[in-house]
């Protein structure tokens, strides 16, 4: 997969966890989300705007940070995905 496309969806999956935060937790301040995590605010910052890559320890802190469940995680569209698997 090109480096471009790995960088879309990191930027989709920040929007995905943005949108939960605004919508579902109602947190407007990272520094509020940073103070339910073991993550801090410009880490929260940074993966929002799909800034960094993540390791799976971070995942499962940010499942746990967000209350989602690791199938909800990656619960959001990725229009190209199809075609990327199928090479």
């Amino acid at each position: 997969m090109k480096l471009n496309r790995k960088k879309e969806i990191r930027e989709m999956f920040g929007a995905h966890l943005k949108k939960h935060r605004e919508e579902h937790l109602r947190i407007d301040s990272m520094r509020q989300l940073s103070f339910l995590s073991n993550l801090d605010h410009s880490k929260l910052s940074k993966i929002e705007k799909g800034k960094i890559n993540l390791t799976f320890d971070t995942l499962m802190e940010i499942a746990i940070t967000y209350k989602l469940k690791p199938k909800d995680l990656f619960n959001f569209p990725i229009e190209f995905w199809e075609k990327e698997a199928d090479r």
